[in-house]
């Protein structure tokens, strides 16, 4: 059954007209197609089979932890949003016997690796023991000692890497003539785990039971197949389950086709072989912001009454970085209308530039987007292939406002730090290394908090200011994650109700791999060499980075990290306080301090135990070291990744 005029979803042919638009709008968008036109016509034609290696598919486990797949290491990663991409478990996928003999030969990604998996998408269920994972070929399972949110709410991730296993997993009921066809695609099990369904590019879509993921399951079958329902020959890529678990929402090249998932009585008409999807037809609703030229798409997620998109021009195979795009479900006019760019370019070469909406630029390969779960905003985020990063697009404004398109913002969550050599590089000091202990460096820091210490800052002004003071260099994001941790970090009112803002030494800097491997960075096909991540510490989001151009100022304040001098620099001087070292104790001395040692009695003990339980109360509700117990804690450490703000004195007891 094909719905066109249903209740929820709806295909229109009504198209915006210059018209509609007022002079400077329709003056706007003629200068967008004359401008997409000519990159068009001036680019140089590629290849339509760009893939890219790197995070080709991300499940957000809650609004904290994310499960990514990484093709350039052939592994599963668990990432923290609220550290700036700090990875706290991992899982090699293939056979360890299998991993390169060189590490360095597979700089550029030229090398393929035949024995690994090559994942593609990844996806669970809150209460599912197996993580569900696609490659071109076949599918599979990986079993889990508990599910991923057990772990989450644990906050401890050491079972995945050391009690988990991978299997093929094919079910019996799967046609064999879709095995090993490079044509398999994306998997989305619903978080009840109620089901679970798998795309193919030419196939359509096969089920499986998530919470027995058995060969034999009669649950496990092909559910739609291309020409059911309008489902036609475009190449189907995306497919995610709706917030509702009412529809299943499949991206094909040029459609985006959403199959109902539960009738009026709460049935699933899948499971009777009936399909019944609403049609919207994206290219025809988007093209005109590039002068009609052709669109291609890749993945959808609907919030609310929008769907968003991911997709960008291509014309004669040429691809740009992508862009994410708006759609308006009408109610009253039950139509999908004003097909708006919301972030990234489409028609500008791949790049690494988070900010506004638009200003913000992706690589050409991401195809895989996903909602991150959360009570107070709407993030889409954004697996960034070529980039090897995650990307959140802050979506809240363009949601809760309706035309408020203006307020969307990129930040970066960078998790790779030289993982392909940590993992693979057979040598010191790689060999000591893991993804987890590679995140975070401990060392000395100097900042200082307070209104004096906002400054106008680029990238050079603050490596000047960390020089002029003769106290380090700008710290690293390993650095500023540590120091994060420990809540350490400058603040405008000197706790945890004001934001900061630091420049890191961390690059921008990526390529395009086409085989498993890493980046020569300043390689001539790599960009973003001029672009710096600024980081940001905020209380609601924890630690996010920004990469922004490293000459542009940025209200900011200094933190350098290096060796030696206190642990904090005074915001009404630049140079650290000195104190007097004390006189060492006379032979003397020493002698009647062993002597009134010796005689301890319980009149020196029991004011030992008050002054502790006095300090135990006055530290009831102040910011807790490393070393206090767990169980007298109650800073919601485990909960945000951080320590609440501190300041450290003067004297430089407290050192990072």
């Amino acid at each position: 059954t094909i719905v066109e005029n249903a209740s929820l979803f709806h295909s229109t042919q009504r198209k915006p007209r210059l018209s509609q638009f007022d002079r400077p709008e329709r003056e706007a968008i003629m200068k967008r197609w004359a401008l997409s036109t000519l990159s068009l016509l001036i680019t140089p034609a590629v290849t339509n089979a760009v893939t890219g290696k790197g995070p080709t598919g991300v499940h957000p486990i809650n609004d904290r932890y994310l499960a990514v797949v990484d093709s350039s290491i052939d592994s599963i990663l668990i990432v923290d949003g609220n550290a700036a991409g700090a990875v706290v478990g991992h899982l090699v996928l293939h056979d360890r016997n299998n991993d390169p003999s060189d590490a360095d030969a597979h700089i550029g990604g030229h090398e393929p690796l035949s024995s690994w998996i090559n994942p593609i998408s990844i996806s669970t269920c809150d209460e599912c023991k197996h993580l569900f994972i696609t490659s071109p070929d076949t599918m599979y399972r990986v079993a889990l000692e508990r599910p991923l949110a057990i772990m989450a709410q644990n906050h401890d991730f050491s079972a995945l890497n050391t009690k988990s296993t991978v299997r093929e997993f094919w079910p019996n009921n799967w046609s064999q003539k879709y095995k090993g066809d490079g044509l398999l695609r994306m998997v989305s099990v619903a978080p009840d785990g109620s089901s679970a369904y798998v795309s193919h590019s030419k196939g359509g879509v096969f089920s499986f039971d998530p919470l027995e993921p058995v060969e034999t399951s009669e649950k496990a079958k092909h559910a739609i197949h291309v020409g059911d329902a309008g489902i036609d020959e475009q190449e189907i890529n995306g497919i995610h389950h709706t917030h509702s678990l009412k529809n299943l929402v499949l991206t094909s090249s040029k459609y985006v086709h959403i199959v109902k998932l539960k009738d009026d009585t709460g049935v699933n008409p899948l499971d009777d072989g009936s399909v019944t999807a609403y049609r919207l037809p994206l290219d025809y609703h988007c093209d005109y912001l590039y002068g009609g030229n052709k669109m291609t798409f890749m993945d959808t997620v609907i919030i609310n009454d929008y769907a968003f998109v991911l997709g960008h021009p291509i014309e004669r195979g040429i691809h740009n970085g992508v862009a994410l795009y708006r759609l308006t479900w009408d109610e009253d006019q039950e139509q999908w209308h004003d097909c708006v760019q919301v972030a990234g370019s489409g028609v500008e070469a791949a790049d690494w530039v988070d900010g506004t909406g638009k200003e913000a630029r992706f690589s050409m390969t991401p195809h895989d987007i996903a909602l991150l779960p959360s009570m107070t905003s709407h993030t889409i985020v954004v697996a960034d292939v070529d980039n090897r990063a995650l990307r959140y697009v802050d979506v809240t404004g363009a949601v809760e406002t309706g035309d408020q398109t203006q307020g969307v913002s990129v930040t970066s969550v960078a998790y790779n730090e030289d993982l392909f050599m940590v993992l693979y590089k057979k040598e010191e000091p790689w060999t000591t290394l893991s993804p987890e202990t590679v995140m975070k460096t401990d060392g000395k820091s100097y900042y200082h908090s307070g209104e004096k210490g906002i400054m106008n800052l680029n990238y050079e002004d603050a490596q000047e200011e960390c020089s002029r003071v003769g106290i380090g260099r700008i710290c690293t994001l390993p650095e500023i994650r540590a120091r994060f941790a420990r809540g350490q970090y400058p603040t405008v009112s000197g706790d945890d109700n004001s934001w900061s803002t630091v420049w890191t030494n961390e690059q921008c800097s990526s390529c395009h791999l086409e085989q498993p491997g890493s980046c020569a960075v300043d390689g001539p096909d790599s960009w973003g060499q001029g672009y710096k991540m600024v980081a940001h510490f905020s209380p609601k989001h924890g630690l996010r980075m920004q990469c922004s151009d490293a000459s542009v100022q940025k209200k900011a304040m200094s933190m350098c990290c290096g060796l030696g001098g206190p642990a904090v620099m005074n915001a009404e001087s630049s140079s650290p306080a000195k104190t007097a070292p004390a006189p060492a104790p006379s032979p003397a001395t020493q002698s009647a301090e062993a002597a009134k040692t010796a005689g301890i009695s319980l009149g020196v003990l029991l004011p030992v135990v008050l002054m502790a339980v006095a300090f135990g109360l006055f530290m009831r509700k102040r910011a807790k070291p490393a070393w206090w117990p767990k169980m007298f804690r109650k800073d919601m450490r485990e909960e945000t990744g951080h320590a609440p703000h501190r300041e450290v004195d003067l004297r430089g007891r407290d050192y990072i």
